[in-house]
């Protein structure tokens, strides 16, 4: 069997591309992906004809098929919000699905499709124009209307008529259109489950609350799998960037027959992470943890059974901050010095994720682990975007690189998640946005601007922390400072 893989992922972003190639690489597979140019840019979608007969010359000698469903049908996960094509010209695009299956029967095809996010905000860099003046309104109205229904909250309901009132009724069929749209899309990927067309299915739920449009979906969906028997095949659960990186973890040891990995957890705030309910998702970590455990198809460990490696899950009070919202920390909780001297007297590889704060790591316990000499004994590390994106993410690289945790491969893949996740999302980004205005900058200038800080700062920073890599390469995949681009070399 030749240990490639193939697939589409949701974008052309370096963590959801090229970093998960080199996390399938440190676990001995190829991962096969279409160039990024070929992949959109932000709002450009993707061209789905080219990337379609590329998908299916592609895969002609690959062990296992990886499909992002929003890039194969839309374009890419930001264009499924805002393109204009109606349903009966986007289904035809799930045909490929069909001819693959028919030329290799037993060839295991995976497949993601995110439900559509309602973001709570007047930003429509990635949503419809409408979105600039009507983003709040419409989450509002979203979540007002789902909690009445769900609760009978008087309370909710008058907010819901507010909010409705308040949006034009042009806006408000046009948004429902969409989300019909999409959520039709999904409703066919069932289908082709049932068909075994499609082996494995993720229908993650992008940037979410506790209620909304989109959570009324989900549980339109988990009734229906759970109805359809569908239980095993089909997983629906928070997240959206990370789902490549699951399944081709999945796939991966799927195919090489692998015993599935035992993680052991430790948490650094026990107190508070029973209750923690992490910012964009739907439920608490513990829970968005589980359903990640089970995406990459490892196993959580029981006190004193035997484990592989020692997962390290850091909270920080009862709620999380946000470095991208410059939100701070509620209520902090430092991890404590037991805790910490635990970790370094593991007997298993460590990896730690952390969530003290969306979007981005937190100083307090990576200064910690600093001083203690851990940042190079690290088996991986995570605190990039939402809990999900990092659980998933990190949680992949585990089972992938599971035979060698401190090959070389695998400390670059985790020396790169500190420089981009700690150190630019939580240091570096926050001055750049503090030493120039982006809206005046041309994309060069802005770049340029973040080459000169980053760069510098990024190799002194991996030396003085004993890990591994020179910074090659330094990017702004979509011309804005959320995210970062770096490539590092041994």
């Amino acid at each position: 069997m030749k240990k490639i893989l193939v697939g589409l992922p949701v974008d052309g972003r370096p963590v959801v591309r090229q970093q998960v190639q080199a996390l399938v690489a440190a676990g001995g597979w190829e991962l096969r992906l279409p160039e990024v140019a070929e992949l959109g840019h932000l709002r450009q979608p993707a061209h789905r004809d080219g990337i379609a007969t590329w998908l299916e010359r592609e895969a002609y000698d690959a062990a296992g098929v990886i499909v992002s469903i929003d890039m194969l049908v839309y374009g890419g996960l930001v264009p499924s919000r805002f393109i204009s094509e109606e349903l009966n010209a986007l289904l035809p695009r799930l045909s490929l699905l069909h001819r693959l299956r028919q030329r290799a029967p037993r060839r295991p095809i995976y497949a993601f499709a995110a439900t559509m996010r309602i973001s709570n905000n007047n930003v429509a860099e990635e949503e419809k124009p409408y979105w600039a003046q009507h983003g709040e309104q419409l989450w509002a109205w979203s979540f007002h209307t789902d909690k009445h229904g769900q609760t009978g909250d008087a309370s909710a309901a008058a907010l819901a008529a507010e909010a409705e009132a308040a949006i034009p009724a042009e806006i408000r069929a046009d948004y429902l259109a969409t989300r019909s749209r999409n959520f039709a899309i999904n409703m066919a990927l069932l289908d082709l489950i049932e068909e075994g067309v499609i082996d494995r299915l993720v229908l993650p739920q992008d940037d979410t609350a506790e209620y909304g449009f989109n959570i009324a979906e989900r549980r339109q969906l988990q009734t229906l799998v759970t109805e359809r028997q569908l239980v095993d095949r089909v997983l629906i659960y928070p997240g959206a960037d990370e789902v490549m990186h699951t399944l081709a973890a999945h796939m991966a040891s799927r195919l090489s027959a692998a015993e599935p990995l035992r993680v052991a957890l430790s948490c650094s705030d026990p107190r508070h992470v029973a209750t923690l309910r992490a910012r964009y998702e739907d439920r608490p970590v513990l829970e968005s943890l589980a359903s990640q455990i089970e995406a990459v198809g490892a196993r959580l460990v029981q006190p004193g059974e035997t484990a592989d490696l020692l997962l390290a899950l850091h909270s920080s009070g009862p709620a999380q901050g946000d470095w991208a919202m410059r939100l701070p920390l509620p209520s902090p909780q430092p991890p404590t010095a037991t805790w910490l001297d635990g970790l370094g007297a593991s007997g298993v590889p460590v990896a730690i994720v952390d969530l003290a704060y969306a979007n981005g790591g937190d100083p307090d316990l990576v200064e910690a682990l600093a001083s203690r000499q851990l940042l190079p004994r690290l088996a991986g590390y995570a605190g990039w975007n939402t809990a999900s994106n990092s659980l998933g993410g990190l949680l992949a690289q585990l089972v992938l690189a599971r035979t060698n945790l401190h090959c070389m491969p695998n400390r670059l893949n985790t020396a790169l998640r500190l420089a981009e996740d700690y150190l630019y999302q939580a240091h570096l980004r926050q001055q750049l946005r503090n030493e120039v205005d982006e809206a005046r900058l041309s994309d060069a200038e802005l770049l340029a601007a973040a080459q000169q800080l980053v760069m510098p700062a990024t190799e002194a920073w991996l030396r003085a922390m004993g890990l591994p890599g020179h910074v090659s390469r330094c990017y702004l995949p979509w011309d804005r400072s959320f995210e970062i681009g770096l490539e590092l070399q041994p």
